[in-house]
C-alpha cells in the first residue's frame, strides 16, 4: 500500500513538472510579447500583420533573426514599404525595406538580431509596420524574445521545454490513470486533463504571439491548478 502511494507521489510529480514547464514558456512568450506591445514603439492603428515571426527564447549570446511574410493579394502588381523597430539599449534602430510584389506573389523578409538588441535587461524586442500599398492598408505588429542568461540555442531550449512538458503531463496523466483503483476511487482526474488541454493550448498561443490569449491561458492555468492540485491531495473519504 505504501508502495503504491509512492509510485502515485511520483506520477504526480511527473505531471505537475510538464504543468510548470508548459506554464513557464507561456509566461515567458506572453511577457516578452506584452513589453514589446507596451515597449513605446509608434503604433499607426493598421490591421494585425499575423506574419510577424520572433523566437520566443534566445541564448545569451545567440544571433537569431524575425521575419515578415508579406503577400501581394491583388491581381496588379505593388510596391509597399516595411518599416522595421528593433530595441537596443539606447534607442530603437528603425530600416526601411522597399519590396516589389508581382499579383499574387508572396515574399518572405528576414532580419538579424542578437545581443546588441537586448533591452529591459532580457528582452528583445520588435516592431514591424508595412506601409499602406493601395487596396492594401497599413498594417502593424510587434513581438518579443526573452533573452536567456545561459548559453547555447534559444531554439533547442524551446523544444526542449515543449518536449518535457508534453512529455510530463501525458507520461503522468497516463500512469496516474493506469494506477487507479476503481474500488478506492482516487484523484479527479478530469480537472487534471482540463489543465493539460488548456497548457497545451498556451504552448500553440506562445508560438502564435498572442499576448493577450497567453494572458486568459495563464489565468484559466492558476485557477484550474490550485483546483486540481486541492483534489489531488484531498484524503480520501473512510467507508
Amino acid at each position: 500500500m505504501k508502495n503504491q502511494a509512492q509510485k502515485k507521489s511520483l506520477y504526480l510529480t511527473f505531471y505537475i513538472a510538464g504543468v510548470v514547464f508548459g506554464l513557464a514558456l507561456t509566461l515567458a512568450a506572453t511577457w516578452a510579447d506584452l513589453e514589446a506591445a507596451f515597449y513605446g514603439f509608434d503604433h499607426t492603428g493598421g490591421d494585425r500583420m499575423n506574419t510577424l515571426q520572433c523566437p520566443i527564447l534566445m541564448g545569451a549570446d545567440e544571433t537569431g533573426s524575425f521575419s515578415v511574410e508579406i503577400t501581394n493579394t491583388t491581381d496588379r502588381s505593388l510596391s509597399p514599404t516595411i518599416k522595421t523597430d528593433v530595441s537596443t539599449a539606447r534607442a530603437p534602430v528603425s530600416t526601411y525595406n522597399p519590396i516589389k510584389l508581382e499579383a499574387g506573389e508572396t515574399r518572405r523578409l528576414e532580419w538579424t538580431i542578437g545581443p546588441e538588441n537586448v533591452d529591459l535587461g532580457r528582452f528583445i524586442l520588435v516592431r514591424a509596420w508595412m506601409y499602406a500599398a493601395y487596396p492594401i492598408k497599413d498594417k502593424e505588429n510587434t513581438c518579443g524574445v526573452m533573452v536567456l542568461p545561459l548559453p547555447g540555442s534559444g531554439m533547442v531550449y524551446t523544444w526542449g521545454v515543449v518536449a518535457l512538458s508534453l512529455l510530463g503531463m501525458g507520461g503522468g496523466l497516463f500512469l496516474l490513470r493506469k494506477a487507479q483503483s476503481p474500488e478506492r476511487g482516487g484523484m479527479d482526474l478530469s480537472r487534471m486533463g482540463a489543465l493539460a488541454v488548456i497548457v497545451i493550448a498556451g504552448l500553440v498561443i506562445s508560438f502564435m504571439g498572442n499576448w493577450l490569449a497567453g494572458v486568459l491561458v495563464l489565468v484559466l492555468s492558476l485557477l484550474i491548478s490550485v483546483i486540481s492540485i486541492g483534489y489531488a491531495f484531498k484524503p480520501s473519504r473512510p467507508e
